[in-house]
């Protein structure tokens, strides 16, 4: 899920609503300066909250399918290597064998099947081709140290379609070991990217509309990014 809040539409949403505020703010009644400022200090975080629910995320899986090509990791773990031959990978597929990747939420939790194929090269084994699916769970969590949203992804369990079963663990530990290197953690959204500035000519001036902190809850129905912000003058 891309965010972009520097679009045209809502820089123009935010200078009209921040406008609009300062014009009442003129009209607000204070005795002194230092009230004004005890009001702000004692006033709740501003936050903002961004909401999305499965249909959206499944609709981000779908299109990224129909228009770009299938994700892929090398598995190289363990002397494998890739030929011109056999292509030691896992793909991404939208299907396999009946099972379609895709996310749901519950209880608290973003989980799903994630179908794939593709192959391990190894020196004693040869080409081994496999598919399947695998359950899978995202874990969201914001990372104070590099100032972002960040997803791991994790394996709980994996099925394999006309493959030895014997090779089930061994296929797991590799794939997730391969994603904890090259992949985890992810970063989504960065505070940096949540934020803006806006111009407010009335006022003679701009407030850095920045962000601070994010906060993921998932719901049964839902995906809410709380979103803390402060606003300094520049």
């Amino acid at each position: 899920m891309g965010l972009k809040m520097r679009t045209p539409l809502i820089r123009s949403i935010s200078t009209g609503f921040f406008i609009l505020l300062s014009f009442a703010l003129g009209f607000t009644q204070e005795s002194t300066a230092t009230r004004g400022r005890r009001a702000v200090s004692n006033s709740a975080p501003a936050e903002a909250t961004i909401t999305v629910n499965e249909q959206f995320l499944n609709s981000f899986l779908t299109a990224m399918f129909d228009n770009l090509n299938e994700p892929s990791m090398p598995l190289t773990v363990g002397g494998a290597k890739s030929t011109s031959q056999c292509a030691s990978e896992i793909r991404l597929k939208r299907e396999a064998n009946g099972v379609r990747t895709a996310v749901r939420f519950e209880e608290g939790r973003i989980v799903g099947p994630l179908a794939f194929a593709g192959a391990y090269n190894a020196s004693l084994m040869g080409c081994v081709d496999f598919s399947g699916w695998a359950d899978s769970e995202v874990v969201l969590s914001y990372d104070s140290a590099r100032r972002a949203l960040v997803a791991r992804f994790q394996l709980r369990n994996i099925h394999l379609n006309n493959t030895p079963t014997l090779l089930n663990g061994p296929l797991l530990n590799l794939v997730q070991g391969t994603i904890d290197r090259r992949y985890n953690p992810l970063e989504l959204f960065t505070l940096e990217k949540l934020s803006t500035r806006v111009e407010i000519p009335p006022a003679g001036g701009a407030l850095q509309v920045r962000a601070k902190e994010i906060r993921p809850e998932i719901t049964s129905s839902a995906l809410t990014l709380h979103i803390i912000y402060e606003f300094v003058k520049g």
